[in-house]
């Protein structure tokens, strides 16, 4: 009786079974999202290039490998909800797709995630621990051009590949990636902007593949180390393009295989100006050097103690000023500043002697509102220069910058040369007026004064002993003599 029920019990199993395998199977086919390709048994899912507006809805639970390539999203923002339940996915293709924003934690769900592609977007910024939980064989952001990175942004991830093709990177701090330290094994970096690349480089990874072609580096001493390991581990950029040099001048087009250690060569630093300034209560001293690469200005105060100036961030900067106010007037009459500019080819250094006035006199008379300013002397100059101005020096000339002195009511002038040019060319034509007004006026007196003494001789009298006559014409100017024995019109 007992085998006649347990014999009556199977064929209803076998049919809940048959019925649960084909509901199954219908809830799996069903899920595939519309516009998608779900191949049968892969748990592979395919959306690319279908023009879909957004991540898809429905995508199932089990999915390995989702591809969404090349749909323009109109949300450019990709979240966590995005990604929701979809724990077992390891391959995630999201490039071209026009996502511009990652927010926290988008990620945090894929604990199994091997394989993350979000290259050609226009991801603007990476923010702080956006990866964080993830452990990657590969991580892929190429042709994100401007594409910035906080020092956090990789906190919290692991990844054995890092490619950032094409994305305008300037420079890479090496504290973005220290988190990857220890994992990272392949750094592709191709077609950005760099210009140099830090030693530290070398130090911190054991890469073993690295790609850094079509970037315009500067080859100065500063990158013989990258040279040097480029021809002593030629494997480790296998495959790729070889470095070139956009600068200096010598170096130019040139790639690594064509050039030689003795090439990476820098440029002494060398002083283009040394400026000094003086009021009575403040001093500015101001030194400009010049150089490759980009030296750091010290400037030395008479005690020891120093000011530094780093060179400035932009890469194409290769001058950097330092200025150092004093407003010490208790320091010795004769004081010695230096300046010092040092970069990796070495230091040069400009002393200047500083005689300072004397204290303020007590006497209120107009010498004592008007001191005489200090004088300052250039002592030595180690970097020797190659120009006869090549300093621009314009120290002790105090006159050519400073309107107001001691006397804050008097405000003492100073000219140029234009204005010194004028004042001649004013005088001169002055003058030349005043003599022209004179003259003039000297020739017309005396033309009257002759008319005058013309008129008085023509109104005298003859006298009969005369023998001659003045004619008092004006047209005449001649003398007219008289015959008295020959002219019989006179009586005797």
């Amino acid at each position: 009786m007992k085998c006649v029920q347990r014999w009556t019990l199977h064929p209803n199993l076998g049919l809940c079974l048959l019925v649960f395998i084909a509901l199954s199977h219908i809830q799996y086919s069903v899920a595939c999202p519309k516009d998608c390709f779900c191949p049968q048994h892969s748990n592979n899912v395919y959306c690319s290039r279908k023009r879909l507006p957004a991540i898809p809805m429905g995508i199932p639970f089990n999915t390995v490998e989702l591809n969404l390539n090349e749909n323009e999203f109109e949300n450019q923002v990709l979240s966590r909800r995005n990604f929701t339940n979809l724990n077992n996915l390891e391959n995630l293709y999201l490039s071209n797709c026009g996502i511009k924003t990652i927010t926290l934690d988008t990620f945090k769900e894929l604990k199994k995630l091997k394989w993350l592609d979000i290259s050609k977007n226009n991801i603007e910024f990476i923010a702080d621990f956006t990866f964080r939980g993830l452990d990657l064989e590969h991580l892929f952001m190429n042709d994100n051009p401007g594409i910035q990175l906080s020092n956090k942004a990789f906190d919290g991830l692991s990844s054995r590949g890092l490619y950032m093709h094409r994305c305008d990177l300037v420079n890479l701090s090496k504290e973005v990636l220290r988190p990857l330290d220890g994992t990272l094994l392949a750094l592709w970096l191709d077609e950005n902007k760099f210009e140099q690349f830090p030693f530290v480089w070398l130090q911190q990874f054991n890469l073993s593949h690295l790609r850094l072609g079509n970037n315009p580096f500067h080859c100065n001493c500063e990158l013989t180390w990258l040279y040097k390991y480029y021809t002593g581990n030629p494997s480790v950029f296998s495959g790729g393009v070889v470095p070139s040099c956009s600068s200096p001048v010598l170096n130019r087009g040139k790639m690594f295989t064509q050039l030689k250690p003795e090439d990476f060569r820098c440029e002494l630093p060398t002083f283009k100006n040394v400026d000094a300034v003086f009021e009575v209560d403040l001093a500015k001293l101001s030194c400009t050097a010049s150089g490759d690469p980009t030296p750091s200005v010290f400037w030395v105060r008479p005690d020891g103690t120093t000011e530094t100036f780093y060179p400035p961030t932009e890469d194409d900067v290769r001058d950097n000023e330092g200025i150092m106010y004093v407003t010490d007037l208790h320091l010795k009459d004769s004081s010695v500043f230096k300046c010092v500019a040092s970069n990796p080819a070495g230091n040069v250094t400009f002393t200047l002697n500083v005689a300072w006035p004397p204290e303020k006199p007590t006497s209120t008379g107009a010498a004592a509102q008007h001191p005489s300013p200090a004088t300052v002397l250039p002592i030595s100059d180690d970097s020797r220069p190659r120009g006869e101005d090549s300093y621009g020096w314009t120290a002790n000339k105090a006159e050519k910058k400073l309107g107001v002195m001691a006397d804050h009511n008097s405000v003492e002038g100073y000219f140029t040369i234009v204005d010194i040019v004028g004042a001649v060319v004013g005088t001169f034509l002055l003058t030349l007026l005043v003599c022209v007004v004179v003259f003039h006026f000297y020739y017309k007196r005396r033309e009257r004064l002759k008319y005058e003494e013309a008129q008085v001789r023509n109104d005298k009298k003859r006298s009969p002993n005369n023998l001659y006559n003045y004619m008092a014409e004006p047209d005449e100017n001649c003398l007219k003599m008289i015959n008295h024995s020959n002219d019989t019109s006179i009586p005797s």
